[in-house]
């Protein structure tokens, strides 16, 4: 097991996921005011936490899978694991399109761009990222072209 046997690529999609999980576990998705100057409350939620915190959870499972299967290939080559489209970087792709459709259901469901905290918004870069990189990769193409 050594670290040598991952490329830049690899740890790309592996910090995107990873970035990605701790916004979706810990950073404001929504957040709101209730009230004026000195008396006023404010609430926010993270996007595991209500209303529909089902989606974010499901995106964090997707994206933990994500990083186990790139920690899997890289770090134990010879451990066979299942393969979605005949290769693990589909499998990857797979993954990061499914942590997408989650959040992109979670956005869906609750469209209020007055309320969305800083998370959304982080999520919302990272997510597309994520995808973009996951489908250059399934692709063999280098996530960022070297000159």
């Amino acid at each position: 097991m050594s670290l040598d046997n991952m490329s830049r690529d690899d740890w790309i999609i592996g910090g995107l996921a990873l970035l990605l999980v701790i916004d979706l576990l810990f950073l404001p998705w929504f957040s709101i005011t209730v009230g004026v100057g000195a008396f006023s409350i404010s609430a926010s939620s993270t996007a595991t936490g209500s209303p529909d915190g089902w989606l974010g959870v499901l995106a964090v499972i997707a994206l933990i899978v994500l990083l186990i299967d790139l920690g899997v290939e890289r770090l134990s080559p010879q451990t066979q694991m299942p393969m979605v489209g005949g290769s693990r970087t589909s499998t990857r792709l797979m993954l990061a399109g499914l942590a997408a459709v989650f959040v992109v259901l979670k956005f869906l469901f609750h469209i209020h761009f007055n309320y969305f905290g800083f998370g959304f918004w982080a999520a919302v870069v990272l997510t597309v990222a994520l995808v973009f990189a996951a489908l250059r990769a399934s692709r063999g193409q280098a996530i960022v072209p070297t000159s």
